[in-house]
């Protein structure tokens, strides 16, 4: 009998632990999402106010077709010098879709935060 009074115990012990830890999973799953979709800031802080600002003419020209100029991305209202990562912005470029536009839409979804800790803000981005 005292078998049995065990069993059920840890029965009962085993699905509170696994709702518990579908519950914990629940948590981190919705707080990751809503970290990915917030809106990223640089982390180079910008205290500089006399930073030029680039028309979103002016930008298509640095877009990584010409090997000889920057590629520049903009995003949130700055633009980011992206040449260190050449390959992956100039054409045929696993990301070359984004360069020498403002791509706020698609690097808020995904990635933009990267592009905010890795590349230094160059101008504001105007219209």
């Amino acid at each position: 009998m005292m078998m049995i009074t065990k069993q059920i115990i840890m029965k009962i012990n085993v699905k509170k632990l696994i709702i518990i830890l579908f519950a914990i999973f629940v948590v981190v799953f919705v707080l990751a999402y809503v970290y990915k979709r917030a809106t990223y800031v640089s982390v180079h802080v910008v205290t500089d106010n006399t930073l030029i600002t680039i028309s979103l003419t002016e930008l298509a020209q640095f877009d990584g077709t010409d090997d000889n100029k920057p590629i520049y991305i903009g995003m949130n209202g700055y633009v980011y010098d992206v040449s260190a990562g050449r390959d992956y912005y100039k054409v045929g470029g696993a990301y070359h879709y984004l360069a020498g536009k403002d791509s706020s839409n698609e690097l808020n979804l995904i990635g933009g935060d990267i592009i905010a800790r890795k590349y230094k803000i160059i101008a504001k981005l105007g219209e």
